[in-house]
């Protein structure tokens, strides 16, 4: 690996400390003090504790990486190599069918994990942060899921800033707020996890929002899956969810509202059913 790429891969404990990828570094969270965090802490945590160099690579992965992108160790060093000269933030999110079919992450949020968009917004007011998230508008070249995003200095220190703004946020119970202990739905009343762990996830797309930064990713619309139990899995819907994302970004790219009103026309042709709580 060249040495300005450094990918961590977390790891929790002998089983996930194996299965780290080839090339990519073991970054140990086996006392792991904190797993209502998750990823959260032991990222934070590096970036407390390490100087960034300004032209490096830096990747903080779950475990799941491969298992849930279908991308190796292999592929994401070759694009950072070939690709990483012009660009500062490379993107390796699942699910880009969601990213293009809903406004921004926080609205796919909320049909995951019912509240996330409230709770969101009170911690923007809180902190003074400007931002309407129902007016928020993203695509797959400014969103992301899962934190699976490789970044220089110049991103990892926004994030930050607005990650350490979040932690005492909650963990202080700033403004009366309760989310050290809210959970949020997981797809099913059934599977309820802390709903500070969803909100974190979606800090990466708010930075990518303000259209500063050059961002590289690998193109799934043409190949990409499709989740069959939101969207049916055909060429028809295919099209449409690649319009939904180009729309969406000449939207925000030149302020064209008649882009955004085609994307809302199109959404409403595309076959979608909501999943059940």
């Amino acid at each position: 690996m060249e040495q300005n790429i450094h990918i961590y891969q977390i790891f929790y404990d002998e089983i996930s400390r194996v299965s780290i990828a080839p090339g990519f570094i073991p970054l140990d969270n086996s006392k792991n003090p904190r797993p209502d965090w998750f990823e959260f802490l032991p990222i934070l945590n590096f970036l407390r504790n390490n100087q960034l160099d300004e032209d490096a690579w830096y990747g903080f992965l779950s475990p799941k990486f491969t298992s849930k992108t279908g991308y190796s160790s292999a592929y994401v060093i070759n694009l950072l190599e070939k690709y990483g000269d012009i660009a500062n933030v490379a993107l390796f999110s699942p699910d880009w069918d969601q990213l293009s079919y809903f406004l921004n992450p926080w609205e796919q949020g909320e049909i995951w994990h019912p509240g996330i968009k409230s709770a969101s917004q009170s911690f923007f007011k809180c902190q003074g942060v400007s931002i309407e998230i129902d007016g928020l508008v993203t695509d797959t070249t400014t969103s992301v899921f899962c934190n699976y995003i490789i970044a220089k200095k110049v991103f990892w220190s926004e994030w930050r800033a607005l990650a350490e703004l979040f932690f005492n946020y909650v963990e202080e119970g700033l403004f009366g707020n309760s989310l050290s202990n809210q959970n949020a739905d997981y797809g099913s009343k059934e599977r309820q996890y802390p709903i500070k762990t969803f909100i974190q996830e979606r800090f990466a797309s708010l930075i990518l929002a303000k259209e500063k930064y050059k961002v590289i990713m690998p193109d799934q619309s043409i190949s990409g899956p499709i989740f069959s139990k939101l969207f049916a899995n055909d060429i028809s819907t295919r099209r449409g969810l690649i319009a939904c994302d180009l729309l969406k970004k000449r939207y925000r790219e030149a302020n064209d509202a008649e882009a955004l009103r085609l994307y809302w026309k199109i959404r409403e042709g595309i076959r979608y059913a909501a999943p059940n709580h």
